[in-house]
């Protein structure tokens, strides 16, 4: 019988070797928590809690509601959890106080016009500070390579964007609605120079842009906690949640398999998938791990001590 962990043991394990150290300084780690079901709230709320007190951007996802076997669908799930408009106020008072301009009493959490903002608190027009934050943004977001092509010229356009009176519409909603998959067509983003969709194919690299854009702007990293629970389910209990097949349970695996491999690109990242007994199946009919290989030699430890628990393995048995 395998060994299990206490989850409040765990917890403090998880904090201390990664979330308050390893992944702020821009670590990253994917782990795989096996726990019952009556546990799942009180570990995400945890987990929750504390990525906010460290100033993490926190993500949950559940596959009840987001298709977890489809890349897109996972950037999309993240995107609608983000305030964007917040994200580019920040790196805007970012900027500016790079540059010398005093911000310390400006708050990105308010809705008015940032650059105005700044203007007034150093004495200065608005189009004076936009003037010269312009070249910032060129430097810092429009020539960041670390980001997507199209990604970056998304959040350059948010920026700029900000610079808008309260009477006037605000401009950037068909790249939030873009970002968010509300509207996925690339001809609703043409006018922003945007000429690819985020799709299947694209989708990997959208969110490790979106991940660097977080701590580009000032988060600590960001934590994302995916409950998978619900692949585990056969046959479709028909109760209105997703239902998945065991294809779409393969493509889940091989899409957490591709985001081990390219943990060097999650840069400040911590990934917790929360999952069920039902995962550690090895039998090939089953849809536990076993059935895809490359995942399960991934995350199993090759020694495992007869009597103690590895906190830091990459799965753990909680209790």
């Amino acid at each position: 019988m395998a060994h299990t962990i206490p989850l409040h043991d765990w917890l403090r394990h998880l904090d201390a070797e990664y979330v308050s150290t390893f992944i702020k300084e821009g670590g990253a780690s994917i782990k795989f928590a096996v726990m019952e079901d009556g546990r799942k709230p009180q570990f995400s709320e945890a987990v929750e809690t504390r990525g906010r007190e460290l100033n993490y951007a926190v993500v949950k996802l559940d596959a009840v509601e987001t298709k977890v076997h489809m890349p897109q669908d996972v950037f999309f799930g993240l995107a609608k959890q983000v305030d964007w408009r917040f994200l580019a106020r920040l790196m805007i008072v970012r900027l500016a106080r790079g540059i010398g301009y005093d911000v310390d009493a400006i708050n990105p959490g308010e809705t008015t016009n940032v650059f105005e903002a700044v203007g007034k608190r150093n004495g200065l027009d608005s189009q004076s500070v936009l003037r010269e934050l312009r070249r910032e943004l060129e430097t810092r977001v429009s020539k960041e390579y670390r980001m997507d092509k199209d990604f970056r010229v998304a959040m350059t356009s948010l920026c700029l964007c900000e610079n808008v009176r309260q009477d006037q519409e605000y401009g950037g909603q068909p790249l939030i609605d873009w970002l968010t998959g509300t509207n996925t067509r690339v001809s609703s983003v043409k006018s922003f120079f945007i000429n690819t969709g985020i799709n299947r194919t694209t989708a990997r690299h959208f969110i490790e842009s979106a991940l660097f854009w977080f701590r580009h702007v000032g988060h600590a990293g960001t934590v994302i906690v995916l409950d998978n629970s619900r692949i585990m389910l056969s046959p479709n209990p028909k109760d209105g949640g997703r239902y998945y097949t065991k294809a779409m349970v393969m493509d889940h695996y091989e899409l957490l398999r591709e985001f081990i491999d390219g943990t060097d690109q999650l840069a400040g990242t911590l990934m917790v998938i929360v999952t069920n007994g039902a995962f550690l199946d090895e039998d090939a009919r089953s849809r536990g791990f076993g059935i895809y290989q490359a995942l399960r030699t991934r995350i199993m430890d090759d020694v495992r001590d007869k009597n103690l628990v590895n906190p830091i393995a990459s799965m753990v048995r909680l209790s």
